[in-house]
């Protein structure tokens, strides 16, 4: 544990290296989420000195020069969700959950060069400590990345969480970037399944999106215009949590290649590489046309044979998302899609072993075994147990202050639905005041069903940046 943690610090020690860099260069200035810029208080000609009216010799003069390339802040959020009980069925009320987080960030921005880093600290309370839902919900931490940089302490009835959210350092000219540290990257488009978004995605079921973990990777992207661009992201990956440097192997790693292209009304997207020991390739289309978006996204899979065991590894699988977007009236914005997925694990009781397996491991309910399939064959991936699914979302500015979300996924073969309502209250630009579920309905034929076992959810929670 000792030869650990030197490690960790050591490599922590580098990064803060890295961020303290401040080369000479143009400022660019960027507002943060949350926050507002500062506008001058205007004057009237009548209050007016001499000194403000007589610019003459203060024509050249750049109060830029004295804006910080530093800037901080942060958010605390409070939220309170409610879960449907089910263990023990017969307990009577319902498991309620307190959940309390206060993340600081720091920036820095100075002409081509940029970094950032924010951590989180977490304080949650439950009155449902022994529920099987509360540890993945709460408990679990993202395995297996660069750097740990996070820790936890658990207590019967509450628990106390601190992480690294981001910390990266960047380098933007007019044509290349390069960030390497802990970030997001999101790709494709949408929020619900999109098997396009390969590094660190955005799922249905999350319910805030400054959530989203961060991968330890080097992303480097070369524009080739205005409008197209290669990428490039690599992200390496360890073994059983262990960070010791020498243990790394190349086949644990991600890398992808990127290429984003614009040709009128279409983007095209072809990227291929490997990820979590599989091949992938894939495009994606989108076209607006008629005031319509109509998307097409295609990809493709080869496991790794030398690592994965399970039968379905021994064939290639094939998603495929094809939908459409409108808004009606210039308010109502609809999506509609189709999600296929050529290999299901509806006859195949090796994948849900492996997820069940994931979910000890990752809440510390047990130690994972070399060479840690767990992870590598049930991570990154989109994994359903039917073939299709309907995915559709809707959204409503009620006021200018409140808007209305739905989504939905409906199974068709299992006759099942995850949907989900959300109302969002701006209070002002600081505060945000957002409410809504996550609900399941099971159809006639329980055991095929996709979402089946799945407890519903209730959740409100407020948002203060500062």
């Amino acid at each position: 544990m000792k030869g650990k943690a030197n490690r960790n610090l050591g490599q922590l020690a580098f990064l803060v290296l890295l961020l303290a860099a401040k080369p000479a260069g143009a400022e660019e200035v960027e507002g943060q989420p949350g926050q507002s810029a500062a506008e001058p208080a205007e004057t009237t000609e009548a209050e007016q000195s001499p000194a403000d009216t007589d610019t003459s010799d203060f024509s050249d003069f750049d109060l830029e020069q004295f804006e910080s390339p530093y800037h901080f802040g942060g958010f605390f959020r409070q939220g309170i969700s409610g879960l449907k009980p089910y263990y023990p069925v017969d307990k009577g009320y319902t498991d309620i959950t307190s959940e309390t987080r206060f993340r600081l960030f720091a920036e820095y921005s100075e002409g081509p060069w940029q970094a950032e880093g924010s951590g989180n600290a977490d304080l949650i309370f439950t009155n449902h400590p022994d529920s099987p839902a509360f540890k993945p919900l709460y408990a679990s931490q993202v395995r297996n990345r660069f750097f740990s940089l996070e820790g936890k302490r658990e207590y019967r009835d509450y628990l106390l969480r601190g992480n690294v959210h981001r910390f990266n350092a960047a380098y933007k000219s007019a044509d290349f970037h390069v960030t390497v540290g802990r970030q997001a990257i999101s790709w494709g488009e949408g929020r619900l399944l999109n098997p396009m978004d390969l590094i660190t995605p955005v799922g249905p079921l999350i319910q805030d999106l400054e959530d989203v973990p961060g991968a330890d990777a080097i992303n480097t992207s070369y524009f080739l215009n205005s409008y197209d661009s290669i990428q490039l992201v690599i992200v390496p990956y360890t073994r059983e949590d262990e960070r010791d440097l020498g243990r790394l192997r190349s086949q644990d790693a991600t890398a992808i290649a990127r290429y984003k292209g614009t040709f009128g009304n279409l983007d095209l997207v072809f990227l291929g590489g490997r990820q979590h020991r599989s091949y992938v390739w894939g495009s994606e289309l989108n076209l607006t046309i008629w005031d319509a978006g109509f998307r097409f996204a295609y990809l493709g899979r080869q496991e790794d044979e030398k690592f994965h065991t399970d039968y379905l590894a021994q064939k290639d699988t094939h998603q495929i998302v094809l939908g459409a977007s409108y808004a009606f009236f210039g308010k109502l914005r609809s999506n509609l899609e189709v999600f296929y997925n050529s290999r299901p694990y509806e006859e195949d009781p090796y994948i849900p072993e492996q997820q069940q397996t994931e979910i000890r491991v990752s809440t510390d309910q047990q130690e994972p075994v070399e060479p840690d399939e767990s992870f590598f064959r049930t991570q990154g991936r989109i994994l359903t147990k039917n073939p299709y699914l309907i995915q559709a979302s809707l959204g409503y500015d009620i006021t200018d202050l409140i808007t209305a979300d739905i989504f939905g996924i409906w199974d068709p073969e299992g006759g099942s639905l995850l949907y989900g309502p959300q109302f969002t209250y701006s209070a002002s630009n600081e505060i945000i005041i957002v409410a809504g579920a996550r609900l399941y309905k099971i159809g006639a034929h329980p055991e095929e069903a996709e979402f089946r076992g799945a407890p519903p959810q209730a959740f409100a929670y407020l948002r203060w940046h500062f």
